[in-house]
């Protein structure tokens, strides 16, 4: 049995390999078993890093060599090696440190019990500076010198400039705004709605909501592909990825995945991969064929992913 379940995760990650280009990693931050897997191209194995209890959002640093990842209950957020997946060291941050995004001096963490974003000095750990945001703030994306925050029970985006933290907009977006994703131009801001079972579409440009649609029962993560194609969002309780044709918002499928997915990224590859909280997986995704070709086993409780490029390739999307 033991043998078995070795060659089925061995041919799951030969799937995996082809489309990832080489130093090209997946980071999954596993909650309930506190770890970081990293898979590699090229490699049969997922390896696990212990790294703290109850891991919450993971970002990178622009070029790549860094993996921030906040914890909440711990208040603080930990600094680790991309080779090794190992804690290099931890910064303290005040209240309940969630969602996390970087450029190449900050780290911007949405603080989830004092409606607030903090601004760290990636350096140092130093507090830079707060600002106060909507209810529960959870996901946090920085793009085109703005950072955006989703307030899950304030039911909007706060928009602020990365800068000097000036809150430039609040945009409502629908019920239980959780996760966020930016299309590679950065004209447009998708959020997914946890609680009215949508997706609000932003305009970046004039900072309004432009339409909401249908996205899944219970929706939880959301991310564009690297061409703007498509955006997928992770249906917790349909356990399902929607694959969303970006031109035209209308659903061209829902792949079935693992238990209560809920992270999502894509690769240039046309594939994507999705975290699934409740069976303790990653499912791997064809996007055109809109069929599921496996799955990873993990840590228990996997709920965040990050795609790493390799060393060299930089970061799309993180500079401010």
């Amino acid at each position: 049995m033991i043998r078995q379940r070795l060659s089925l995760l061995a041919a799951v990650l030969s799937l995996v390999a082809g489309p990832l280009r080489a130093g090209e990693r997946i980071a999954v931050v596993s909650q309930d078993a506190g770890t970081l897997s990293l898979l590699e191209a090229g490699d049969d194995v997922v390896t696990a890093h212990p790294v703290g209890k109850a891991p919450a959002g993971i970002a990178l640093s622009p070029d790549g060599m860094a993996i921030y990842v906040a914890f909440p209950d711990g208040g603080h957020v930990a600094v680790l090696d991309r080779a090794t997946g190992s804690v290099q060291r931890t910064m303290p941050v005040p209240g309940q440190p969630f969602g996390i995004a970087a450029d190449s001096r900050f780290i911007y963490v949405s603080d989830w019990s004092k409606d607030r974003v903090i601004k760290l000095d990636a350096a140092s750990g130093r507090v830079v500076a707060t600002a106060a945001v909507g209810g529960s703030p959870a996901g946090v994306v920085l793009g085109g010198g703005r950072l955006y925050v989703a307030g899950r029970e304030s039911g909007d985006v706060t928009v602020l400039a990365a800068d000097d933290m000036r809150v430039l907009a609040t945009v409502p977006t629908g019920d239980g705004p959780y996760a966020l994703a930016l299309s590679p131009d950065r004209r447009t801001l998708y959020v997914v709605n946890v609680r009215s079972d949508d997706m609000a579409v932003v305009d970046t440009a004039t900072l309004t909501r432009t339409t909401r649609m249908p996205a899944g029962r219970m929706p939880y993560g959301v991310a564009v592909t690297p061409d703007g194609a498509h955006v997928l969002v992770t249906s917790q309780h349909g356990n399902s990825l929607v694959v969303i044709d970006a031109a035209h918002l209308t659903q061209e499928a829902q792949v079935p995945v693992g238990l209560y997915p809920e992270g999502v990224v894509a690769d240039s590859g046309g594939r994507a991969y999705v975290a699934n909280w409740f069976s303790a997986d990653v499912s791997v995704v064809d996007i055109a064929g809109q069929r599921e070709l496996g799955r990873i086993k993990v840590g228990d409780g996997p709920r965040f992913l990050a795609l790493l490029p390799p060393p060299s390739g930089g970061v799309k999307g993180t500079a401010p």
